[in-house]
């Protein structure tokens, strides 16, 4: 077989493989019940309750006037898409063991495995956002609202990858609460941009950057270049280390 040919093989076994996940997600409703739904209820619910009145959005070296019915929409949105992103990682996880052993077996190499890995949380995040931006969208309309698209589903990606490496470290019972409890401390309390100050444990935190890529294309009109690069160098990291995990985890070889 000529190399074209090998790599038209190479390309449909990751397809294959994309396939064979979205059949785990499929045995597992729930999962997908929290991605077309979850945003509806998280958003609309903030939306709904925001009082109405003034607010102040703190970004770096700037202070915006807004109004709290516009605020809550804003950073709902990359904080609901994050967290539905971090448990559908996380679920992704748990059934690869078995799945992608049988894979294996079938002849498909390591790599590509992992990534028809990577595509099945690259797909979820970007449902978990575009879900979650169609909710925002009936309240709020973001400044530039196709770096507003970029920040959320970084922020959700950072959260899927974040998801891998729970999955491969913790039990679901226990992932789950850290994905639920540490996407929330993160994105709603340390990052929270109506709060005065930024506490300085925040700037290290994997929500800091792509949530003031958000804010900024939501309410300044304009992005700084360092918080889209710091973005995609936590998202390269977390990449690296949720390929580490899931391989060792999977025993791929």
């Amino acid at each position: 077989m000529d190399r074209n040919g090998s790599g038209v093989v190479e390309v449909k076994k990751v397809f294959a493989g994309f396939r064979s996940g979205l059949e785990e997600m499929r045995r597992t409703p729930i999962l997908i019940a929290l991605l077309v739904f979850g945003p509806a209820y998280v958003i609309y619910f903030f939306t709904l309750f925001a009082p109405d009145g003034p607010a102040l959005i703190h970004l770096e070296g700037e202070t915006i006037r807004t109004t709290l019915p516009a605020a809550f929409p804003a950073f709902t949105t990359p904080m609901t898409s994050a967290l539905l992103a971090g448990i559908a990682g996380m679920f992704l996880m748990e059934s690869a063991s078995t799945a992608d052993s049988r894979l294996v077996v079938a002849g498909f190499r390591a790599y590509q495995v992992i990534l028809a890995r990577l595509g099945m949380v690259i797909g979820v995040s970007a449902v978990a956002s575009g879900v979650s931006i169609g909710v925002m969208m009936t309240a709020f309309q973001p400044e530039l609202l196709l770096w507003f698209i970029a920040g959320t589903t970084l922020t959700a990606l950072i959260y899927g990858m974040i998801g891998l490496l729970v999955g491969v470290l913790l039990d679901r019972l226990l992932g789950i609460y850290l994905i639920l409890f540490g996407s929330m401390i993160d994105l709603f309390v340390f990052q929270n941009p109506l709060a005065k100050e930024t506490p300085v444990l925040a700037r290290v935190l994997p929500g800091h950057f792509p949530l003031q890529l958000v804010m900024e294309a939501g309410f300044k009109g304009a992005i700084s270049p360092d918080d889209l690069g710091y973005t995609f160098g936590y998202l390269c990291l977390l990449t690296i280390l949720g390929i580490f995990g899931f391989y060792r985890a999977t025993g791929l070889s």
